[in-house]
């Protein structure tokens, strides 16, 4: 009787795993793009949008203009290292008091005035610091650039 009721629930698993995946595949068949895969029902762009054209901060001339001072000096000001990355740079920081706050505020802040670039913050081991990783789309990658080329 117990392996009787093993080999049915066993059964049953493999009928609902078979029919999950089965799911999958009829869910990206048709929503007909070319990042869908066999397994997953879910498409990568649905995760990341990215609108052509508004690649444009949301700051008057005047806050943005204070805002790069800002910037320019207390956190830029303080950058170690700096590595390109894909579509991105990594900003490396030292330990100091108050500069992981200023930089976590500055995302804080960047982020609702430009919602296109992506932010990956890493706590170094050891002390050694952290690192603020800015990146985002071409276009945003292009904006940054020239950003960079007229600040920092």
């Amino acid at each position: 009787m117990k392996k009787t009721l093993f080999n049915i629930f066993l059964l049953a698993g493999w009928i609902l795993l078979f029919t999950f995946l089965i799911s999958g595949y009829f869910v990206n068949k048709f929503k007909d793009t070319p990042e869908s895969s066999f397994i997953s029902s879910l498409y990568v762009g649905d995760h990341v949008q990215m609108f052509k054209g508004a690649l444009q901060c949301s700051l008057t001339s005047e806050d943005l203009l204070e805002r790069k001072q800002h910037l320019k000096e207390k956190i830029f000001s303080k950058v170690t290292k700096k590595e390109e990355s894909h579509n991105g740079y990594i900003y490396y920081f030292d330990d100091e008091p108050d500069l992981l706050n200023n930089a976590l505020e500055f995302i804080q802040k960047e982020k609702a005035c430009c919602p296109f670039f992506k932010f990956d913050v890493s706590i170094l081991p050891f002390q050694k610091g952290f690192a603020v990783q800015i990146s985002g789309s071409e276009e945003a990658f292009e904006f940054l650039k020239d950003f960079e080329e007229n600040e920092f």
